[in-house]
């Protein structure tokens, strides 16, 4: 989530230097140090749980430090490129969509089926025959809404079609409410397109016999410029930037979307479900819904489940030797029941670790308890999805959520030249192939 080129090349050159600073590189500060990357940025939910971690590390191996690498609002591929090239990754990752690419340059240590089993994880589909991520819970993704807007204008029930959603946002809007939050400035901007394609372009339920538009499309079976279902997503993403994003929105990003939900400002957020673990931190005080992905193509509506493939925390083979005994440790900790709360409620995530004695996500704020609680209810109610998260190999490539987010960047600069646009979609998916 990450091509934005100035921004991002800033963003790698400032984690680089900070990353040597801390010792990354095997200097004697690092020596006794565990390395851990991930994207907090400004998500409170999120530092509390890493906070969390790190003292039950560090309590459980005394002499030992956890650090932290922030990425901030990046996925990390091109952070993760950067320390491949030094030969200096951290020894802890989140893998997120780059499990497949870090696996296939040998850069993760495999993990044995007994760890799973230890905190009764289910066993995460192996990729080549190896796993590799200690899948922390079940993520889910869909539209987030502030309910008394939406009751304002008369709708209380989440819209099963694409149509009767922008028809609710537009009435929305005729009450005086900003429609929906939305940035085009970072990874968020691709958002929408990211849940039209994996809602409208790859099966509901995906028939193990039948190749994905992924593997249909790595063997040029198939093409966005040719698909009338690519052409209809791209023609409602121009419906929605026209008629439910507010001017301004190519300077915001993912902090800026947050700040104008959870300040009352916006009426809709199409987001993940980690969007939950703020809402205490934040005091939020207003009742939330967290809404299924509407169809295009007369599909039920539903939640993308994210989590099915191997997306989660891995050790690197920068961790050698004591180094490799201590990232194991630390992703023990994980699963310490207090750990693994904070990390439960910081991401709104759902239990996956069936041996740790805990229940779910969990908040002493009304409004996130009750967000939790819809968001567990819709989901037993309507269903989810695997979208692409089908396997590693039917994973698109790891950059492509950047090209969803400078396709929408584009139509929010007014291009409505549909055939450029998806060439757009996939020159970028070709050449990140290549660039594998």
């Amino acid at each position: 989530m990450n091509r934005l080129t100035h921004w991002g090349a800033a963003m790698v050159a400032g984690l680089a230097l900070s990353a040597s600073l801390m010792g990354c590189g095997g200097t004697d500060e690092g020596a006794k140090t565990i390395h851990v990357a991930r994207n907090i940025g400004g998500r409170e939910g999120f530092r509390r749980h890493f906070e969390a971690w790190k003292a039950q590390f560090e309590k459980a191996n005394p002499g030992w430090k956890m650090a932290l690498i922030d990425l901030g609002n990046a996925e990390g591929e091109q952070y993760y490129k950067s320390r491949i090239a030094t030969g200096d990754l951290p020894e802890v990752i989140m893998t997120w969509q780059l499990t497949n690419f870090l696996a296939d340059g040998g850069h993760l240590v495999p993990l044995p089926d007994a760890f799973y089993e230890k905190v009764g994880l289910p066993l995460p589909p192996p990729y080549k025959g190896k796993r590799y991520t200690s899948q922390g819970g079940m993520q889910i993704q869909g539209i987030v809404v502030n309910k008394r807007m939406w009751a304002d204008a008369g709708v209380t029930q989440p819209p099963t079609t694409w149509d009767d959603f922008v028809a609710a946002l537009k009435k929305v809007k005729a009450k005086g409410y900003a429609p929906l939050v939305y940035g085009g400035r970072e990874w968020s901007a691709g958002q929408p397109l990211f849940y039209a394609i994996a809602t409208n372009l790859y099966d509901v339920e995906p028939d193990p016999s039948k190749p994905s538009w992924t593997k249909r499309m790595d063997a040029g079976q198939v093409r966005f410029a040719s698909s009338p279902v690519a052409r209809r997503i791209l023609e409602r993403m121009i419906e929605l930037v026209d008629n439910c994003v507010v001017k301004g929105a190519l300077s915001d990003g993912y902090n800026e979307e947050q700040r104008d939900f959870y300040s009352g400002k916006g009426a809709t957020w199409m987001m993940g479900c980690w969007l939950g673990g703020d809402i205490e931190p934040n005091k939020v005080d207003f009742e939330m819904e967290y809404w299924p992905i509407p169809s295009m193509t007369g599909r039920p509506p539903k939640f993308i489940m994210t989590s099915s493939t191997q997306n989660g925390w891995a050790i690197t083979t920068s961790a050698k030797g004591e180094k490799l005994v201590k990232a194991r440790a630390a992703l023990d900790a994980f699963y310490d029941p207090h750990v693994y709360q904070l990390f439960l409620n910081g991401e709104s995530q759902f239990k996956e670790a069936r041996k740790v004695p805990i229940d779910g996500p969990k908040s002493a704020w009304p409004p996130a308890q009750k967000l939790y609680d819809n968001m567990a209810a819709n989901m037993a109610k309507y269903g989810t999805t695997v979208g692409f998260h089908i396997a590693l190999e039917d994973m698109p490539p790891p950059a492509f959520i950047m090209t969803l987010a400078r396709v929408m960047q584009e139509i929010l600069s007014g291009n409505r030249d549909l055939d450029q646009l998806l060439r757009m979609m996939d020159d970028d998916w070709a050449s990140a192939r290549k660039g594998m």
